[in-house]
């Protein structure tokens, strides 16, 4: 558990529990799914109550300072009951901007670390070459001309932080969406609870906060975080299956004795615990900085991804015709695996990318087969 030997991690996961169980309930989340760009407003601001936006936020920019393993508890608490907080992209605006060491920023970590401003993740171009490998969005004279695909929280966010070619180096850059030249799209999606849009610039104003090195810290974080959340939710499709599967009876015994659905239990377990333990290694190395932290942090993306979206599925499986009706809850799940499998780039970006890492750091000597 993430919250072993602190007992400080422990009681935020008791009360984000709470908190949850009783705000997100199946009414409130299903009323999130109507319209396109959808923005929990009521859960955000119980979580800036909370202080939650200042978890991972060193104590000298005013934050809590229980660092990624305090935002990926959060986030596994938000995926076992499917929320969509902009905790995460919060975050990483705060990280990216303490790190660009711009004094002029002070007000908006103030802002961002408080929660009364709210930053996007905008890393992916239409084309998804895959976050840091290339970018069709350009800088001229401080100034940004492009687009970025559908990205969580855009709809709401009063910045964006966002990827651009200069020059033929890619950067990571920070966008006030409030000025002119920007313009955010609503588009209906499979999962229309995290208040996504597409953006595009037209010569905006944009702050450069780092380089290469920096977007790709801010892409492992991403992904990190991202897989704690997916594999909270595959977690919760095993409980939720199980249960199920207990309880329904076919034949005059459980359907939870049939071999069948024995097999597709125990395969969400194993890929669960491989995902989990992939990303407690990407969650270490981040911690300490290793060089081999970009490549663990893919592989643990992707395996979450993985057992997400057979968790999900096969969910609504075993719950038969019922899984897949309004009133049950399996097709939530469901949305959220398929809209997070994609929203950080496709699967085949980042299979790209943690060979690429991995290449990096163990060149083929001459000679070797």
């Amino acid at each position: 558990m993430l919250e072993e030997f602190s007992d400080d991690l422990a009681s935020i996961r008791d009360q984000a529990r709470r908190m949850l169980d009783n705000i997100a309930t199946p009414d409130h989340l299903k009323g999130l799914l109507d319209q396109p760009s959808t923005f929990d407003q009521p859960l955000w601001q119980q979580a800036v109550e909370l202080g939650w936006p200042c978890l991972s936020v060193p104590e000298s920019a005013g934050g809590l300072e229980l660092g990624w393993r305090g935002l990926s508890l959060l986030c596994e608490e938000t995926g076992r009951v499917t929320a969509s907080l902009p905790l995460m992209s919060n975050a990483l605006a705060v990280h990216a901007l303490i790190q660009s060491s711009h004094s002029e920023f002070d007000n908006l970590l103030k802002g961002l670390s408080s929660g009364d401003s709210i930053a996007c993740l905008a890393l992916n171009d239409p084309a998804d070459s895959g976050i840091g490998q290339s970018s069709s969005a350009s800088i001229t004279n401080g100034k940004i001309t492009g687009e970025k695909s559908l990205s969580a929280f855009a709809m709401v966010a009063d910045y964006a932080l966002t990827a651009a070619n200069d020059n033929g180096t890619v950067g990571l850059y920070l966008v006030d969406l409030k000025q002119s030249g920007t313009e955010r799209r609503a588009t209906p999606a499979v999962d229309n609870a995290r208040a996504s849009a597409s953006l595009s610039f037209q010569s905006a104003e944009a702050a450069f906060l780092g380089g290469p090195e920096l977007l790709a810290d801010i892409t492992s974080i991403a992904a990190l975080c991202s897989a704690f959340e997916q594999i909270s939710g595959a977690r919760a499709c095993l409980d939720m299956g199980t249960t199920y599967a207990k309880d329904r009876t076919a034949f005059g015994q459980p359907i939870g004795r049939f071999q069948g659905l024995k097999h597709k239990l125990a395969e969400m377990y194993c890929l669960i615990e491989i995902g989990f333990g992939c990303a407690l290694d990407a969650l270490a190395a981040l911690e300490s900085n290793s060089d081999d932290r970009h490549s663990l942090a893919s592989a643990a993306h992707l395996a979450a991804i993985k057992a997400y979206g057979y968790a999900a599925q096969e969910n609504l499986h075993i719950h038969g015709g019922m899984g897949v009706t309004w009133e049950a809850m399996p097709h939530h799940h469901y949305r959220r695996a398929r809209t997070l499998a994609l929203e950080l780039g496709s699967p085949k970006s980042w299979q790209n990318r943690l060979t690429a890492s991995i290449g990096a750091r163990h060149p083929q000597r001459n000679g070797d087969n």
